[in-house]
């Protein structure tokens, strides 16, 4: 994951990009998924219908440099409310702030429970309309979470996902904070989160070869946490369709984006961006009895891991 392009960024840091009149807004994510069509070109090879929906396009997933959204461009999905405490959408009025540390304890951390981040929930409530809007933005540290090989290894998270949706559309979002976030490449109505590599040769633009923009959903298609090739080797393994694919699930939204304190490749974005879904919600939920799935999928060497949390439904 590189960083923001230095034009985006200075824009930023001297107050320029600021909050439109006119945004994006959030976007419809249905039951039904996304039709695909065949482009024939890197990245989508194959039609069909994809359980996902392309957000930000810059920065190959994470590869390159991924540009910030602003009022004219690279904002689909994206939204620009006055701060990180005001809604995305009026009307609505914040009922939960909380902050709460990731920790990671698995084999590679030896048994031992780490703190390798932070989490915060915001959800905002339209008393009139009996509808949450849901964020959830996640900080990684400076940590080194794999005690199994040597040196530091920070946590990279490539998806977040949750559950508690309703059996109907919901819409979906990101607000873009700060130039230490990076942008949600997509968003996909599935519990499956596929992994995007690069093309070694030119990873600032296109995809390796076999590696989908939109994974595909249909029958038989991957129900599993992480889909995709875990092994790193010389050149890169063409994964088959089924290794690119992604049923869709209902219950389920999974964000995709590129969160390292310290990336393989030498640069890093340490925050997402607050991640939103906005469904029917008879109240504002107090306690957290859903699930959060931080993912990291190996776009580069690291190994597939999950971290889940109890997350807020409604």
């Amino acid at each position: 994951m590189k960083q923001l392009a230095i034009k985006s960024a200075v824009l930023a840091a001297l107050g320029i990009i600021t909050a439109p009149a006119m945004a994006t807004g959030l976007v419809s994510i249905p039951t039904t998924g996304f039709t695909v069509t065949a482009s024939g070109v890197n990245g989508q090879p194959s039609a069909g219908t994809s359980a996902y929906t392309l957000c930000n396009t810059t920065g190959n997933f994470g590869s390159g440099d991924s540009t910030a959204p602003t009022s004219t461009a690279n904002n689909t999905c994206a939204v620009f409310p006055a701060n990180t405490l005001t809604a995305p959408e009026s009307g609505y009025t914040l009922g939960l702030y909380n902050v709460r540390d990731m920790v990671i304890n698995n084999s590679y951390t030896s048994g031992s429970s780490i703190t390798i981040g932070s989490v915060i929930d915001y959800i905002w409530r339209n008393s009139t309309t009996s509808m949450c809007i849901f964020g959830t933005r996640f900080s990684m540290t400076n940590t080194d979470w794999n005690k199994t090989v040597a040196g530091t290894q920070t946590f990279e998270i490539n998806d977040f996902a949750r559950n508690g949706l309703p059996n109907s559309a919901v819409t979906a979002g990101y607000y873009y904070t700060s130039i230490s976030d990076e942008v949600v490449f997509r968003i996909g109505r599935t519990f499956t989160s596929v992994q995007r590599r690069a093309d070694e040769d030119n990873e600032d633009t296109d995809a390796a070869a076999g590696y989908y923009n939109q994974p595909l959903s249909y029958a038989g298609a991957s129900t599993a946490a992480i889909n995709g090739i875990e092994a790193f080797n010389d050149p890169l393994d063409v994964p088959t369709k089924l290794q690119q694919s992604a049923l869709i699930n209902t219950e389920w939204i999974d964000y995709t984006s590129d969160t390292n304190y310290q990336d393989e490749d030498g640069s890093s974005l340490k925050d997402s961006s607050i991640n939103y879904v906005k469904m029917p919600c008879a109240a504002v939920p107090t306690t957290a009895t859903g699930s959060y799935r931080f993912r990291q999928t190996a776009q580069e060497e690291a190994p597939w891991v999950e971290i889940t949390m109890t997350g807020y439904k409604p």
